[in-house]
Formats: C-alpha cells, sequence, structure tokens
C-alpha cells in the first residue's frame, strides 16, 4: 500500500542521504492496466522526474551539504568509475523497523542522538512529496478545502482502516475492529468529551474532523452519531470508495488505467489532508499514518514548542498531536515527541484510563547501527566503501 512504500522511500531517501546520492526515484510495480509502467503510479501523483535530496536553495538549511547538521558515518565515498544507478526493490538494506525491546534498532539510540538525523530526512522527503502533490492537485485540493471550509476549524485527522473484508496479512495481524459499530459510537462521544474540557482551544476555529477510511459507509455513521450529540462536523473528500466487504489491497490489479490512477489519487488526499491537520488519530496502527502524517505531526509539534519558549507566550492553540485510538475507542493516548510515541510513554492520556490501549506496530524504520557490512555488500558495486 501508500505507506508501506513511502516508509521504505524514506528510508531509501536517509540512504541517499547518508552517501551523498543526489536523487531518488520512486518507483511501484506495474498494477493499474492499460499501458502501465513503473514510473505511472508516481508520476500521476506527483509528476515526472526524481527527488532532490541535495536541494541547493535550502543554503546553510541543506542537509546534503552542512556536515553539521547532518553527520555522516565512518565512510568513505567514491563514485568515480563505479555503477551510477542503485535499485532498492523494496527493503532497504541496513534498516529495520523501530522497536523499543530489540537489540537490532532500539529507542535507546533515538535518544542518545544516534539516528543519523533520520527524523530529519522523514520530514524533507515528506514535505517535498505534499508540495509536489500539491502543485499537481491544487484545484482538487482547494475544492475540498473550500467544500469543508478547512481553514477555519481546528481539524484533526481521524484515520479509519477497517480492512473493508481484507483477508491476507491484514486479518493474521488482527488489525480489524471487531465492534466497528460500537468503535464509532465511542470515539464521537470521545471527541465530544475532549472539546467541551478543552473549549478554549476550539474558540476562535471550531473543532472539526477530517476522516480518512477504507470503508465509505463509517463518515455517515460518525455524522449522525455527532448530529445527536456535541454537533462536531466530520468530513471527507469527494472520492468514490470501494464496495462494502471488497477490501482495499496492495496486489489488486486493474483494468482501468484511469479508475486505478484516480483509487491512489484519493489515498494521497488523504494523506494529503491529515498533514494539514493540527492533530492526527489513528482507529488503528498502520504505515499510512505512520508515514508523512507521523512525521508532520512532530515537526509541528516541534516547532509550536520551540516558538513558545522564544517568545514566552501562553499557548492559544491546540497542541499538535500525534494520537493512537484504544480498541474500544474511549481512549485516546497522545504523542508531542517521536521519542514519546516509541515508547509509548503519551504527552496526554485522554478518556478511560480502563479502555485498552490500540496493538501496536512500530512501522517507522531507521538505520542498523550495526549494519556497515551489510551495507558494504549490498552496495559494494555503487562505489561506497565502508572504513
Amino acid at each position: 500500500g501508500l505507506g508501506h512504500q513511502l516508509v521504505r522511500l524514506s528510508s531509501a531517501y536517509h540512504f541517499a542521504m547518508t552517501y551523498q546520492i543526489p536523487r531518488v526515484w520512486p518507483t511501484h510495480n506495474p498494477v493499474c492496466g492499460g499501458g502501465d509502467t513503473i514510473l505511472t503510479i508516481y508520476n500521476h501523483l506527483i509528476g515526472e522526474g526524481q527527488l532532490m535530496v541535495d536541494i541547493p536553495y535550502f543554503g546553510d538549511k541543506n542537509l546534503f551539504r552542512n556536515p553539521n547538521l547532518f553527520s555522516r558515518p565512518n565512510i568513505t565515498l567514491d563514485h568515480g568509475g563505479q555503477q551510477r544507478v542503485i535499485h532498492m526493490p523494496n527493503e532497504v538494506p541496513g534498516y529495520f523497523h523501530a522497536s523499543v525491546y530489540s537489540n537490532v534498532w532500539s529507542v535507546d539510540y533515538l535518544m542518545k542522538g544516534n539516528s543519523l538525523a533520520k527524523e530529519e530526512t522523514d520530514y524533507q522527503l515528506y514535505h517535498q512529496l505534499m508540495l509536489l502533490f500539491e502543485h499537481r492537485h491544487k484545484m482538487r485540493i482547494k475544492r475540498v478545502m473550500e467544500a469543508t471550509r478547512f481553514k477555519e476549524h481546528t481539524v484533526f485527522g481521524l484515520h479509519i482502516r477497517t480492512g473493508n473484508g481484507e483477508k491476507g496479512d491484514f486479518a493474521f495481524k488482527q488489525r480489524g475492529m471487531d465492534d466497528l459499530d460500537g468503535w464509532l459510537t465511542r470515539v464521537v462521544s470521545l471527541l465530544c468529551d475532549y472539546k467541551d474540557k478543552h473549549s478554549l482551544f476550539f474558540t476562535q476555529k471550531p473543532l472539526m474532523v477530517y476522516v480518512g477510511t477504507d470503508t465509505g459507509s463509517v463518515i455517515p455513521k460518525l455524522q449522525s452519531h455527532s448530529n445527536k450529540t456535541c454537533g462536531i462536523p466530520f468530513v471527507s473528500s469527494d472520492q468514490t470508495f470501494v464496495e462494502e466487504g471488497k477490501s482495499v489491497t496492495w496486489h489488486k490489479k486493474y483494468d482501468d488505467l484511469g479508475k486505478c490512477l484516480k483509487g491512489w489519487e484519493d489515498m494521497f488526499l488523504d494523506m494529503y489532508l491529515f498533514t494539514r491537520c493540527n492533530s492526527v488519530l489513528t482507529g488503528t496502527y498502520s504505515s499510512f499514518t505512520q508515514s508523512a502524517p507521523l512525521s508532520f505531526m512532530m515537526h509541528k509539534s516541534k516547532q509550536q514548542q520551540k516558538e513558545q519558549q522564544d517568545k514566552g507566550n501562553e499557548q492559544h492553540h491546540h497542541p499538535h498531536y500525534f494520537c493512537d485510538v484504544g480498541l474500544e475507542g474511549n481512549r485516546m493516548d497522545c504523542a508531542t515527541t517521536l521519542i514519546e510515541w516509541l515508547n509509548r510513554t503519551s504527552h496526554i492520556t485522554w478518556g478511560s484510563l480502563n479502555g485498552t490501549k490500540q496493538r501496536m506496530k512500530h512501522e517507522i524504520m531507521f538505520p542498523v547501527m550495526e549494519a556497515g557490512g551489510q551495507i558494504a555488500q549490498a552496495f559494494g558495486k555503487a562505489g561506497i566503501k565502508m572504513d
């Protein structure tokens, strides 16, 4: 799926930054039919061409060129006369899922500053992707923003990934919702209570919830529950959802090129709008929200905290949170830093403390600190030599 791809693209982008490879070209296996190639989907989403790793007009803020911003490991770079293209078919050697307990990579590395600026390169990548998507699809984005009056609200993005009948890996990992209708009712009550208790934040810009989902029927249900209680607007973009029980699955192949590309565009639009939200709430763990939305929320939170420290102002705007909603929909655990989220030590928990926390798997990836030999072997032909 889209999140799975972007998480791995972020590893490739960090790899390119580390070993001073100035461009990354995102591709996708042909799934749309009708003359689809490995470039078709990303050409439609963000336009033709490569992603920039070396961004010269960033000046002193250029991670690629400023060693004070991006310190590289002890390596020798010798690209002369060597293979100029490195193919990464899916997983990026030397990168692994973040884990609190694993000996391969742990939160301890991040706390000690040993993530090799992965958090910074992630944001640079995702910011670039969102700008390219915005430029290519600005009229559609404008229509959604105007129809929902997005800028007039404090917007929480709510991601509800039910599976919509999906089997295989999704079902095996028990990522669905056992009582979806009950969960929807309780999450509306949770947000109503939160809005009432934090009304100061929503005086000038009322709370609104933007819903991104694989199951279109959840949106009118959320709207119905909200209309009967506190009246929070629940909105979504103008998109066509798949039939109930038909699922959205990464390996499905399509015969209709236009319809297929529209589906990918709809997914990317939801992700784009999540990055524009004040905070993001996840109904279940997903690489979709753990890619650009997580990165943007952590960046916004960091910027907000810095501004408050510099100016010494009271906080009048709602904090930027990345929240995991509990299994029953009656609690949310919210983080303002990546370490809080990885450690599951929330900045704030709202709702029932007796509610069950969300099942969690960290989909984001970091460089494995002991993987030098693995990287050297995989990319020796590309002129990368580890000291």
